[in-house]
């Protein structure tokens, strides 16, 4: 009685706007499941020899963290209608087998059905969510699985919510991981409700084929991959296509698992083991540990890959990585051997909906071959050849750039980021173009993302006496301004005062030393001063960047002002820390200042403002 008071107190307490757990599968979720290998075979033992097994074989140090336990572990409902699991095959009780896998830093999965049975007919949670969800929190359990079996007349949408409410209001994070098998669309409507959703029919050890059963097929390798069209644009973190559990080891050929386990990773998908982890060979063993793979699966982007190249026998995929990273797969389907013959620079790389590309006209990039072993760079074609149901998977990273010719020449940028492209970035020197042609500037600023972000009101309410333009450029760095300087047209402006604000990105984006990025701000003001011999110049040191005073960044700011304080001339070259108004007087950034403890908030703006006001009045007399 005591367990359904609380249940009804969960109940009518649960918010109409209940939302699913925030801060899981940030990235694609990876652990294992029974079903592949056990089907309604399982017991305790299974289980716990499976968690022993991916401690020893060193799956969990690889990122697998999840033991999940699929169908027909149930037991039978008591006379409150709670579940108990089946007491032969789980003697020992839930709890003590969560807290088992627990014990070896693992987390436990387990599974249920939207409909009043499960797929292996067992009890499903219809009509008893709250209850199961709550059972499952009691126990301890991480992650649902929940199946759409025996579901007939009910609302897909409808039903997920409805579970999800459940776990919600069970009140322990739980992955809600939904197989729906993409009948209903949920890439269109769940990602406020479940982690992953399911995007095909169950998977089959197979390259490329269909195995037809009376009321439902399964899908090979390729059947599945093709299901995915159309659908990048819904994954993210905390919200992925399910291309369903690995068939790694269970049967395909070593190129053709090699080939499934990267497509996987490419698309971002889960990767759910599926093999008997007791008796694994090494083959298979190496195949799901290959860090290079499992990282370009666990990327932090979390952007789904794309085909933009098919040459008819060789398909190209691309996945944009973090730090301007990038994978590439070649993917050969065919039954013949295929070879690579790519000419890097003949093909620009755009991805329209991460906002990122690839010119290989303009930057080189380093490439590795992660199952080959090769490296090479996209300075030369790319050469090679790809077995029958194989790949190529390569991870591309753009060539160190030297810190001091990165700080010192003139260059536009050559790079896009997931913040700004590049054909953005020169939309905006466009507009300034057309600014300078105008002329009648009297206040000119200068700088990088951090005079670009100036709040509206803040700075019309700052500035706005005057005839101001605002020629901030989003992650530049001193080469990039020294080029937008000598060709934008900025001789055609005749300002009084420049306030310039410049070098804190020559340390991420050029590799730069304090004193590399120095020689690049001296050239700057070297410029400014050529273009305008009349304007007084309000040289700002960098603002405080890091949180703690002892931070790497905030130290190589100090270091950097250090120097640029030396060309305050008195005359004609101002300049002036502002650095003091961003922190409290231990020196610590706030948050409230300074979010990522480099970009002001609109309060950290007027600080900013406040500070320099009486300077550039001073300067615009």
């Amino acid at each position: 009685m005591k367990r359904l008071l609380v249940l009804l107190a969960m109940i009518v307490s649960v918010n109409a706007h209940a939302q699913k757990f925030a801060g899981l599968a940030e990235t694609p979720q990876m652990g294992w499941n029974s079903w592949n290998s056990f089907g309604c075979d399982i017991n305790e033992k299974v289980i716990r020899d499976t968690a022993d097994a991916m401690i020893r074989l060193g799956l969990k140090d690889a990122g697998y963290e999840y033991v999940n336990i699929d169908d027909c572990w149930h037991g039978k409902r008591d006379k409150d209608g709670f579940i108990h699991p089946d007491p032969e095959r789980f003697p020992s009780g839930m709890k003590a087998l969560a807290d088992y896998v627990h014990s070896k830093g693992l987390k436990l999965g387990i599974y249920s059905d939207a409909g009043a049975t499960t797929c292996g007919g067992k009890p499903g949670s219809r009509g008893h969510e709250y209850q199961d969800a709550k059972t499952y929190a009691d126990w301890g359990i991480d992650y649902v699985k929940y199946d759409w079996c025996d579901t007939k007349g009910l609302s897909a949408q409808g039903a997920y919510t409805t579970m999800r409410d459940a776990i919600r209001a069970a009140g322990r994070p739980m992955l809600f991981s939904m197989c729906e098998w993409g009948d209903n669309k949920p890439w269109e409507w769940a990602r406020d409700i479940g982690h992953s959703w399911r995007t095909s029919a169950d998977i089959y050890p197979c390259w490329n084929c269909e195995l037809n059963h009376d009321a439902y097929s399964r899908l090979g390798v390729l059947r599945i991959f093709d299901r995915q069209a159309g659908l990048r644009k819904y994954a993210g973190p905390g919200h992925w296509n399910d291309m369903d559990m690995l068939e790694v080891g269970m049967g395909m050929t070593e190129d053709e698992d090699r080939a499934h386990f990267s497509i996987w990773a490419m698309m971002a998908s889960p990767l759910i083991l599926g093999n008997d982890l007791r008796k694994i060979p090494q083959s298979t063993l190496r195949i799901l540990e290959n860090k290079d793979v499992i990282a370009i699966n666990q990327d932090k982007a979390g952007i789904q890959a794309w085909k933009f190249f098919d040459d008819g026998k060789l398909e190209y995929w691309a996945k944009p990585l973090a730090n301007n990273e990038w994978a590439l797969m070649v993917l050969n389907r065919g039954e013949q051997a295929a070879s690579v013959n790519y000419d890097w620079k003949a093909h620009l790389v755009s991805d329209e909906l991460s906002k990122r590309e690839l010119d290989f006209k303009l930057a080189t990039y380093d490439w590795h071959d992660i199952w080959g072993g090769k490296s090479g760079d996209t300075g030369r074609k790319l050469e090679a050849k790809v077995a029958p149901h194989s790949v190529l998977l390569l991870r591309l990273k753009p060539q160190p750039l030297d810190g001091a010719a990165c700080s010192t020449t003139p260059a536009p940028r050559k790079l896009s980021y997931h913040w700004m492209s590049r054909a953005r970035w020169q939309q905006m020197f466009e507009e300034d173009v057309e600014v300078a042609d105008k002329g009648g500037v009297d206040l000119l600023f200068v700088g990088d993302s951090i005079t670009e972000g100036w709040n509206a009101d803040v700075w019309k309410r700052s500035f706005g006496q005057w005839r101001t333009a605002n020629f901030g450029i989003g992650g530049d760095h001193t080469g990039n301004v020294l080029w937008r300087l000598q060709n934008g047209h900025a001789e055609k402006l005749r300002p009084k005062t420049v306030v310039l604000t410049i070098g804190v990105n020559n340390f991420s984006f050029c590799n730069a030393t304090p004193a590399q990025a120095f020689d690049g701000v001296k050239l700057v003001v070297a410029q400014l001063r050529k273009l305008y011999p009349d304007a007084r110049i309000l040289l700002n040191a960098i603002l405080p960047h890091g949180e703690s005073p002892q931070s790497v960044e905030r130290k190589r700011v100090v270091e950097l002002n250090r120097m640029v304080a030396t060309l305050n001339d008195g005359k004609h070259v101002f300049f002036h820390d502002y650095g003091q108004a961003f922190l409290q007087k231990d020196g610590v950034m706030s948050a409230d200042v300074m979010p990522d403890f480099l970009h002001p908030t609109p309060w950290g703006y007027q600080l900013w403002a406040d500070a320099m006001l009486p300077d550039i009045r001073k300067l615009m007399e």
